[in-house]
């Protein structure tokens, strides 16, 4: 599988997944800035290539993120009002799982690691596990979609790329530019599956409109490429404007849908302080709550967000560090204390299965 970097900024032809690092002049994942300009510069670049590995499935696309099917989702909750959240000195409050992870979590974050090794054999036979186990995140059948054709099984493919589009999946752009897909370019039901996303109306139509687009443009911000300290500091004005948006829009009750509140998530996510990632923690656990499937990462990767923001042991293994001497990303310290048993409350692998290194 050819490359253009495991990024928001510049994803693999089937890697879009959402793209939950910071960005500006401070530095992705870690925090504060500190450090001369062109280091924190340095530093956010390099970071920017990995992030994505742990924000998302292997073939998920850039649409705007999506709830789970209603037939998953529990049932409408009011529009939650603003948390307040906690200052350094406070700490950040324990936290509960909002929600239980989908069914077949850990064989779809397994598949995910096989795809990105091009074990598409292995990855295809977990997918598979994950969704005949009940797994309704479209992402997840749309990257079982993407293995199966690697390996020519275009039933499987055709297949699975229905069940895609069935639990949501409507980024038909990406659909026709996937190279994963190339080997079922020509197939009828390919070809079908391509006109009839374009009549599909939209899974939520109740979901924010304003959310949708505030997102998009988070991400954009991310895809496109960025070259130097001066970029990266209109992106994190342009950030500052969006989160200063979010709050005015959850003040007055516009967040209704778990996608709502996953956007709003990933806003907060792209902060540069603890009450920033804080919020965004929130947001996931929101989400999750309205039963988005991406919503207990969030909360759990901006929990860990905060915690290496100062300076502590992270709890789930999210969250890695530039080292700038072996030119890795290198996992940030985890937490001891807690037990592969409440990770996987959290939807998280034994920490024995978390990489030290994040490969590029």
């Amino acid at each position: 599988m050819k490359s253009r970097g495991d990024a928001r900024g510049q994803p693999r032809p089937s890697a879009r997944g959402i793209h939950a690092c910071g960005a500006g002049t401070r530095t992705k994942r870690i925090g504060a800035p500190c450090g001369p300009p062109r280091m924190r510069a340095m530093r956010t670049l390099i970071s920017s290539l990995v992030c994505l590995l742990m924000a998302a499935c292997a073939h998920a696309p850039a649409s705007a993120p999506e709830s789970a099917p209603p037939a998953e989702a529990p049932a409408a909750t009011p529009p939650a009002e603003a948390p307040a959240t906690p200052t350094p000195a406070a700490g950040l409050p324990h936290m509960e799982p909002p929600a239980a992870p989908m069914p077949g979590w850990m064989q779809v974050r397994k598949a995910d690691a096989l795809s990105r090794e091009e074990k598409f054999a292995e990855a295809l036979a977990l997918y598979e596990e994950a969704l005949d186990a009940g797994n309704r995140d479209p992402n997840a059948a749309y990257s079982a979609a993407c293995s199966a054709a690697r390996l020519g099984r275009k039933d499987v493919a055709l297949r699975r790329l229905s069940q895609s589009v069935e639990l949501g999946f409507r980024d038909v752009g990406w659909l026709m530019q996937d190279s994963d897909l190339e080997p079922l370019r020509e197939e009828p039901v390919y070809l079908a599956q391509v006109e009839r996303i374009t009549t599909l109306p939209d899974p939520h139509p109740t979901s924010s409109s304003e959310l949708k687009t505030l997102f998009v443009e988070d991400q954009s911000d991310r895809q496109r490429p960025l070259d130097g300290v001066d970029a990266w500091k209109r992106v994190a004005e342009r950030d500052a404007q969006r989160r200063e948006r979010v709050k005015a829009l959850l003040a007055e009750g516009a967040l209704k849908e778990g996608a709502d509140f996953l956007s709003a998530g990933f806003i907060f996510q792209h902060g540069n302080t603890p009450e920033d990632y804080a919020m965004a923690r929130q947001m996931g656990a929101e989400a999750a709550k309205r039963g988005h499937p991406r919503g207990l990462w969030l909360a759990a990767a901006a929990w860990d967000r905060w915690l290496m923001n100062a300076n502590l042991p992270q709890r789930f293994g999210t969250q890695y560090r530039f080292n700038p001497e072996s030119k890795e990303m290198t996992l940030h310290p985890v937490d001891p204390n807690v037990t592969d048993e409440e990770r996987a409350r959290w939807g998280f692998p034994p920490l024995a299965e978390i990489p030290t290194v994040l490969q590029r």
